[in-house]
């Protein structure tokens, strides 16, 4: 079936059917001078609200506004304007509204890094686990229907990564709950599979095919080297966790001999000399963040890349936006000397704190959250969307949402404490100058450990660190 055929079925099953499913627990229409509130059974709240959502403009959010529009403003009367920003520039916004105790924005759209100060010493997400939400009787959703893997990174805090990376949820049965997914990615290998028929499942096969396949002015490989936001910190983590490294001890709060283990470094090491000695990847890519990696693969100017298979993967599926359409492949990540780990970049969905409509915003995000609606956002390439729900697993019907499913057992996140943003800052800082080429790589992870454990002595100091082991 054509992208076009495809759509145009999409759209006639959904005014057939789909409104009537997704709308089975809200009120029956527009008329009505309110709608059964979900939180409070006998209750009605006002139909002519509008509820305001604040995004990362990823391509679903346009596609969640048109569903929002067609069936839940069209059966509840409650608009539904959602605001997409810039994902380099939207966490500075909503601390901005924060710090304002703002209730312009009823619900947000936030990231998996940013739980700990949304939901710590910021108090900007309502806990969800508690009567009026999914302690509710009358809850159309539950914790539990969403992949653990996925959802206990994203939504609940504290949690310990190295417990979570074993697949022991059980200790954080009873931690509080502050969002439910909203968006989910990780990256894989991208390669073309008109160059390259089996994928490569090791970083030295990695190495060696980059170095065969860089001639006519196209690069083997690709990084996204660049410094800014947390572009080189999620190429370099994958590439750590299979060598062996970490980058911190969460139960002590230490960062010597972890960031910068011999493993670390060597991870670090192999990335710098992909550039430097096979030059088998674009020396500009110093500078290159997710926009230019993704360009490189969408031009033919590299064979393989790490790149966000969902956030990306409808796109590479378009004649209009590559040539190449149709000749991109997904694999999960590869192995390394002492493992596999994949870059876990989900976003999770949560209530504002200072929102005075928090009835429909809950409303909302159980609509948002249900296997019906999640349904209808698979089937739709445009929205590079797959569901975390467990219960539509066998709803991937593209090779880069079966990617991403691949690539659950491999996800490892980095820090969602409070402070992250200042780790952070120093990682990046220090791997992009040892994958340039200014500083050797055990220099540069030396001295993100010095600063590191700076930041985590002060944190244990103050008492932050209780709770996090």
């Amino acid at each position: 079936m054509t992208r076009v055929d495809r759509n145009g079925l999409y759209h006639a099953l959904t005014h057939r059917t789909d409104r009537r499913r997704l709308m089975k627990s809200a009120a029956a229409g527009a008329a009505v001078a309110g709608i059964p509130s979900l939180m409070r059974p006998g209750h009605t709240v006002a139909q002519n609200a509008t509820l305001n959502i604040l995004a990362p403009a990823w391509p679903q959010w346009a596609i969640e506004q048109e569903l929002a529009t067609e069936l839940f403003t069209a059966e509840t009367g409650i608009a539904v304007v959602i605001e997409a920003s810039q994902y380099a520039f939207l966490e500075q916004q909503i601390k901005q509204l924060v710090q304002a105790e703002s209730s312009e924005f009823d619900i947000y759209h936030y990231d998996s890094q940013w739980i700990g100060w949304m939901s710590q010493t910021s108090k900007t997400l309502e806990q969800l686990d508690k009567p009026a939400y999914l302690g509710s009787a009358d809850s159309a959703v539950s914790f539990d229907d969403f992949f653990p893997e996925l959802s206990y990174r994203l939504a609940k805090y504290p949690t310990n990564e190295i417990e979570i990376a074993k697949g022991n949820f059980e200790p954080y049965a009873d931690t509080p709950v502050y969002g439910l997914p909203w968006s989910l990615n990780s990256e894989a290998l991208w390669y073309r599979t008109d160059l390259i028929s089996t994928p490569p499942t090791t970083w030295e096969e990695v190495r060696e095919m980059a170095k065969t396949l860089t001639k006519d002015g196209m690069y083997g490989w690709a990084w996204q080297g660049s410094r800014d936001s947390d572009w080189i910190t999620h190429d370099f983590v994958p590439v750590m966790y299979s060598y062996g490294g970490a980058l911190w001890d969460p139960n002590t709060y230490t960062a010597e001999g972890y960031v910068n283990s011999p493993d670390s470094k060597a991870a670090l090491q192999f990335m710098h000399d992909m550039v430097a000695v096979d030059k088998s990847v674009d020396p500009a890519s110093g500078n290159w963040t997710i926009n230019e990696r993704l360009a490189a693969l969408l031009q033919g100017k590299t064979a393989m890349a790490f790149n966000w298979v969902a956030l990306f993967g409808g796109i590479a599926d378009d004649p209009a936006s590559t040539p190449f359409a149709g000749k991109f492949g997904y694999a999960v990540v590869p192995k390394g000397p002492k493992g596999q780990g994949a870059a876990y970049g989900c976003q999770g969905t949560g209530i504002n704190s200072f929102s005075t409509q928090k009835e429909i915003a809950w409303q909302y995000i159980q609509w948002l959250t249900s296997r019906e609606t999640q349904l209808a956002m698979v089937e739709r390439p445009e929205a590079c969307f797959i569901s975390g729900r467990k219960d539509l697993v066998e709803a991937a019907q593209y090779p880069w949402q079966q990617a991403l499913l691949d690539l659950i057992p491999y996800v490892r996140d980095i820090w969602n404490i409070p402070e992250y943003a200042s780790l952070l800052n120093v990682l990046q800082t220090e791997l992009n100058l040892a994958y340039v080429g200014r500083k050797p790589a055990d220099e540069a992870l030396n001295d993100a450990a010095l600063a590191h454990q700076a930041i985590y002595d002060t944190i244990v100091e103050q008492g932050g660190a209780e709770g996090q082991g």
